[in-house]
């Protein structure tokens, strides 16, 4: 019988699913190529079509390749349980893992994989993206069409509308509805060749969500600190507008309560968050938040030591979908200053005492 390693971490995983030609390797391929900076494992149905470049490849051992940025490839023989534990069990195990499935598989079929005693303490499913063809989703069979809408959109985390480039506003604008239809809840990214931000796929999944929240991308970069920063930015210079940013920082405390509420009802539009977050619940130690789809965490980081306690929240929509008055209105009421009377005198005793400590 397989057992866990208690020493070793909890890997997270996710699912990339699309129907055929919808994008999924070439979405692959490029987060291959990415500076992520993660030591992730891909499993995949096979190699033929994953252009790995020469230089990038270190290693090859049989059904693995080995990448110079750390990641490894896996070709999938029929047996995703015993290639996942395979995997676990080297000894430089992952940090993080890729799933491809076939065109034309059930995501949750595969998810539902990894609940089984074997895996369920050793890996966990981080999130579901499904890739979609914008070109030629709505022109499906009726049999086709219930595969890719109900078993692949019906329980994504992120929509990623590939080839985006090739069709009409008033297309993209119908298929958009579509998708909603279908899940309302999920984030929709619009790309062109697969180009989606590393950290849009791996941000909520790694270990160390410190980490990962103070990291700024090479594709994703946020100047200053301003409390209304606003940005654009481009998948490449030659592409259109795809994404906004948007970020938000503060000195005064924050309730851990209206916080959640908040991030709970962000816009559909905005699809990924992450930052640091000043706790009038918990002020002696800085919170960590990763959101990524309808995936959100919050974890207790290190102490904030000499450091003057803030908090700073980036969040990234489509580039239609970040309105900043909106989301200013949106976090700030989860100021303690903001908050019900009641609520700020529960806690004002602890976080006065707490300050009085810091001055003494």
């Amino acid at each position: 019988m397989m057992t866990s390693n208690p020493a070793r971490p909890i890997v997270p995983l996710t699912i990339l699913t699309g129907f055929l030609g919808a994008g999924k390797t070439t979405l692959l391929n490029h987060l291959l190529h990415s500076d992520h900076g993660l030591k992730i494992a891909v499993l995949v149905n096979d190699f033929g079509a994953i252009n790995i470049d020469s230089q990038l490849i270190t290693a090859v051992d049989g059904d693995t390749v080995s990448l110079s940025n750390g990641c490894i490839c896996c070709t999938i023989r029929g047996d995703l349980l015993k290639a996942t534990t395979d995997l676990l069990n080297r000894t430089e195990a992952p940090e993080y893992i890729v799933v491809e499935t076939s065109g034309v598989s059930d995501p949750l079929e595969v998810a539902l994989t990894f609940n089984v005693p074997q895996l369920q303490h050793r890996v966990r499913v981080d999130s579901i993206i499904t890739v979609v063809d914008a070109e030629n989703a709505r022109n499906l069979q009726q049999r086709e069409y219930e595969i890719l809408s109900f078993a692949q959109i019906g329980v994504a985390d992120i929509v990623v509308i590939n080839k985006i480039d090739l069709v009409s506003a008033e297309d993209k604008a119908r298929l958009e509805a579509w998708i909603r239809d279908i899940t309302p809840s999920a984030r929709i990214i619009e790309a062109s060749h697969g180009t989606v931000p590393p950290e849009f796929v791996f941000g909520v999944g790694a270990y160390d969500p410190e980490r990962l929240a103070a990291r700024q991308t090479q594709d994703v970069h946020v100047h200053g600190s301003g409390d209304d920063q606003h940005e654009h930015f481009h998948e490449h210079a030659d592409h259109s507008l795809v994404f906004n940013t948007w970020s938000w920082t503060t000195d005064q405390p924050l309730l851990l309560k209206s916080l959640r509420k908040a991030i709970e009802t962000l816009p559909v539009t905005i699809f990924r968050a992450k930052g640091f977050a000043y706790l009038a619940d918990v002020p002696e130690r800085r919170a960590v938040l990763q959101v990524v789809g309808r995936r959100v965490t919050l974890t207790m980081g290190e102490v904030w030591g000499d450091q003057v306690p803030f908090t700073q929240i980036v969040v990234i929509g489509t580039h239609d979908g970040v309105d900043a008055s909106i989301l200013q209105a949106h976090f700030e009421k989860t100021l303690v200053a903001n908050a019900p009377v009641s609520a700020p005198q529960k806690i004002t005793g602890a976080v006065v005492e707490w300050l009085r400590n810091k001055k003494s």
